[in-house]
């Protein structure tokens, strides 16, 4: 079982502002990026579908609180760390630090996930349990 996961991406020209900081709202994008790639690290894919049915994870949630600014071509390391787990959702704690500032935190975020999905009869997504083979592959982190 697995609670914790990094992933390292650069800074892309494309996602700062004129002033060559990373623009806020590209730390969500990072943070489910973050995800996706945890996911992946699993076996597992965020979002699915076939045959009419659909799977995935709703964002109910999301949060970011910015430290230092983030600049073109920084290299940011992105930790995901899993707060929390029910039968149908996740939440996660995420902390990025890029290569200048050592172990200080350019920013802290958070989000929270619910499982959903919809079959070929449905007219829309609802709350569902998450399937078993997931939910047994992560784990909450311990307690600092």
């Amino acid at each position: 079982m697995t609670h914790r996961f990094t992933l390292e991406r650069r800074i892309e020209f494309a996602d700062t502002d004129m002033a060559g900081i990373v623009h806020f709202a590209n730390f969500f994008r990072y943070m489910e990026s973050a995800e996706h790639a945890f996911f992946r690290s699993l076996g597992f894919v965020l979002h699915e579908q076939a045959a009419g049915n659909v799977r995935g994870f709703a964002r109910v949630h999301a949060d970011c609180d910015y430290l230092r600014p983030l600049h073109y071509p920084d290299l940011v390391r992105i930790e995901l760390l899993v707060r929390e787990k029910t039968a149908s959702s996740l939440a996660y704690d995420f902390v990025f630090f890029d290569e200048r500032g050592g172990e200080r935190p350019v920013a802290r975020g958070s989000l929270k996930v619910v499982h959903v999905a919809r079959g070929p009869q449905d007219d829309r997504l609802r709350t569902a349990p998450m399937p078993k083979e997931v939910f047994e592959r992560i784990a909450v982190a311990p307690n600092p």
